[in-house]
C-alpha cells in the first residue's frame, strides 16, 4: 500500500514519463517507417555521388571494421557523442563556475564559494577525460577516413594550430583557477576564472569552424593553388573557416551547455540529497538543486530560439540539408529533439510547481501558485502541438501522396516554440525574484515528485546534446564535407546516417556512461557541510582551527550554535 501511496503522490511525472514513452514508441513504429526514415541517406542521394571527385574515394583496408555495416560510424559516433557531453562540461561549466564564485563576492553567502570550488573540482578532475575523447576521435578520423581527414587538415590548420594554443591556455587557466583559491588576490583570481571561461570559448568556436564547415562548406570545391602552410587562398580560407552558420552554430551550442551543465547539476544536487543522512547536508543539496534547474531553465529559454536561427542558416547554405532534415526522411529526429525539449520544460515546472507548493500554497502566494499551474497547463498543450508530424506516408513533404497534417503545420509550431520559452522565463523570473530568498527552515523538504523531476531534467538534458550531434550528421549524410567528399557509398556495405535501432542503442549506452561518470566523480568533488564535523571533536583545538579555516560552517549553522 505504501509504494501505491507513493506512486499516487508522483503522478504527475509518471504521466509525463509514460507519455514520453508512449510518444517514442509511436515515433518509432509508425511515424518514421511513413516518413522513409528507415531508408538510408546514401539510397536516397544515391545519384549525388555520380557528380563526386573520384579523387575523394575511401579505398584503404583499414576502413573495415568488423562490427556491423555502420561500424566506422558507430566507432566515431560513440568517441565523439562521448566527448560532446564532457566537452560541454566545461563549455557550460566554466562560466556557472565563474558566475557562481563571483556571487560569493557580492553575496558573502558561503554556500556560493563551496558550490563554485566543487564545480570547479568536477572539471579539473574531468578535463582529461573529455581530451582524451577527442584525441580518440581525431585519431579514429585519421584512421577510418584518412582522405577526409587529409582535406580538413589541410583547409583547417590554422584553426587547429590555434586551438592547440587555447587547449594548452585552458590547462592553465582551469589548474590554476582552482590551486589559487584563497591563495592570491581576488581580482586575479576572478581574472583567472573569467580567463578560463573564455579561453573554452574561443575553443569551442575553433572546433565549431570545422563542425559548421562540413554542413555549410565556404566552397563549392577544394582547390590547392599554394604551397606550404597556407594552400588556398586567404580569401577562400575565411569563407571556409568563417562559413555561413558557424557563428550561429557557436552561439547555440553555448545556450545548450548552460542549460546542460545546470540541469546536471541539479540532478547531481538530488542524488547526494539523497545519499545524505544529515539535515545540513540535505539543505545544502536541495538548495543546490533550485540553483542548478535555474541554470538551466536560463540556457533553455535561449537555446530554441538560436536553434531556430541556426536552422534558417542552414536552409539558406544547404537548403538541401535542411529540407532533409525538418521536412524529409530525418525528420523524426526533430520530433525527437522538440519532444525531449518539452519534456524537459515541463519536467523543470513540475519541479518548481510541487518543490513550491508547500510554500506557495500561502494566502499571500496563492495567485503565484495559480500561475504555476496555467504554465504546466499552457506546457502540455504546447509539447502536444510540437510533437505532431507535419506529414505522413511520403518520403519528402512535398511528395503528391503525401497527407499533411494540419496540426504539425510550422505556423503553429513556430508560436508554440515561443509560447514554451516564455513560460520558460516567467517560471525562471519567479523562482529567482520571488522564492530564491527563502528562510533557511524551507529549505531540505523537496517531494519525491520534485525530486524526481530534478532527475529526469538531467538526463533529457544529456539526451538533447547527443542528438544534437546525431542531427547534424544526418543533415549531412552521406557526406564527409556536403556535396564534395562522400562517404564510401556502396550500399548496403556503409549505410549512412546511422540507422534507428543502432543509433538508439549509442545513446543509451553514451548517456549511462557518461552520467555514471560524473555521478561518481560529484562524489570526491562535492563539499558537504557535515564532514568537518564529523572530524572536528577528535582532533586537537590547533588541528581543529585549521579543519574550521578550511571547511568553514554555513552561516546558518554558526547563527544556531
Amino acid at each position: 500500500m505504501s509504494t501505491i501511496k507513493s506512486l499516487l503522490e508522483m503522478k504527475k511525472i509518471l504521466i509525463l514519463v509514460l507519455a514520453l514513452a508512449v510518444y517514442i514508441v509511436i515515433l518509432v513504429f509508425v511515424i518514421v517507417p511513413l516518413q522513409g526514415g528507415l531508408i538510408p541517406s546514401s539510397v536516397i542521394r544515391s545519384e549525388d555521388f555520380q557528380n563526386a571527385d573520384p579523387q575523394y574515394r575511401e579505398t584503404l583496408p583499414i576502413q573495415t571494421v568488423d562490427l556491423s555495416s555502420s561500424g566506422r560510424s558507430i566507432f566515431i559516433a560513440v568517441v565523439m557523442l562521448s566527448h560532446v557531453l564532457y566537452a560541454n562540461l566545461h563549455l557550460g561549466g566554466s562560466w556557472v563556475a565563474i558566475v557562481t564564485a563571483s556571487l560569493y563576492l557580492k553575496t558573502k553567502d558561503k554556500r556560493y564559494e563551496n558550490l563554485a570550488k566543487s564545480l570547479t573540482l568536477f572539471n579539473v578532475i574531468l578535463f582529461s577525460a573529455g581530451a582524451t575523447f577527442a584525441i580518440a576521435g581525431v585519431l579514429f578520423f585519421i584512421s577510418l577516413y584518412p582522405v577526409f581527414a587529409a582535406q580538413l587538415f589541410h583547409i583547417y590548420w590554422w584553426p587547429f594550430f590555434v586551438e592547440a594554443i587555447t587547449f594548452a591556455l585552458e590547462i592553465f587557466f582551469l589548474y590554476s583557477f582552482w590551486f589559487t583559491w584563497g591563495k592570491i588576490n581576488v581580482k586575479w583570481h576572478q581574472f583567472l576564472g573569467y580567463g578560463y571561461a573564455i579561453d573554452v570559448f574561443i575553443q569551442t568556436f575553433l572546433i565549431n569552424m570545422v563542425a559548421s564547415g562540413m554542413l555549410t562548406p565556404g566552397g563549392a570545391s577544394i582547390v590547392y593553388s599554394q604551397t606550404g602552410l597556407m594552400t588556398i587562398p586567404i580569401s577562400e580560407a575565411w569563407a571556409w573557416w568563417l562559413n555561413p552558420t558557424t557563428l550561429r552554430l557557436q552561439l547555440h551550442r553555448l545556450a545548450a551547455a548552460v542549460s546542460y551543465f545546470g540541469f546536471l547539476v541539479a540532478m547531481l544536487g538530488t542524488l547526494h540529497y539523497g545519499d545524505r543522512k544529515d539535515e545540513i547536508s540535505k539543505k545544502h543539496w536541495d538548495w543546490v538543486t533550485s540553483y542548478g534547474l535555474a541554470w538551466g531553465l536560463l540556457g533553455l529559454v535561449f537555446q530554441p530560439a538560436l536553434g531556430l536561427i541556426y536552422m534558417m542558416a542552414i536552409s539558406d547554405a544547404q537548403d538541401s540539408a535542411f529540407q532533409m532534415i525538418m521536412h524529409g526522411p530525418r525528420a523524426w529526429e526533430m520530433l525527437l529533439m522538440v519532444a525531449l525539449f518539452s519534456a524537459l520544460v515541463i519536467s523543470s515546472l513540475i519541479y518548481f510547481y510541487d518543490r513550491r507548493e508547500r510554500i506557495l500554497t500561502k494566502v499571500e502566494t496563492r495567485t503565484w501558485h495559480t500561475l504555476f499551474k496555467i504554465c504546466l497547463i499552457a506546457a502540455v498543450i504546447c509539447a502536444i502541438i510540437l510533437v505532431q508530424p507535419a506529414w505522413l506516408g511520403a518520403t519528402f513533404i512535398d511528395d503528391p501522396n503525401a497527407w499533411e497534417n494540419p496540426l504539425g503545420s510550422m505556423d503553429f509550431k513556430y508560436p508554440t516554440l515561443f509560447t514554451l520559452i516564455i513560460l520558460g522565463v516567467i517560471v525562471l523570473t519567479i523562482d529567482t525574484a520571488i522564492l530564491s530568498d527563502l528562510h533557511e527552515a524551507e529549505w531540505g523538504h523537496p517531494s519525491k515528485t520534485a525530486r524526481t523531476a530534478a532527475m529526469l531534467s538531467g538526463i533529457f538534458a544529456s539526451w538533447i546534446v547527443v542528438v544534437m550531434g546525431y542531427v547534424r550528421e544526418s543533415a549531412r549524410s552521406p557526406w564527409t564535407i556536403y556535396n564534395i567528399i562522400p562517404v564510401p557509398h556502396s550500399y548496403p556495405d556503409y549505410p549512412t546516417p546511422i540507422p534507428l535501432p543502432q543509433i538508439f542503442v549509442v545513446w543509451a549506452v553514451v548517456i549511462f556512461l557518461a552520467l555514471t561518470v560524473f555521478w561518481y566523480t560529484s562524489k570526491v568533488t562535492a563539499y558537504h557541510p557535515e564532514e568537518a564535523e564529523k572530524i572536528i571533536p577528535r582532533l586537537t583545538k590547533k588541528e581543529r582551527k585549521k579543519i574550521e579555516e578550511k571547511f568553514p560552517p554555513p552561516l546558518e549553522a554558526v547563527e544556531e550554535t
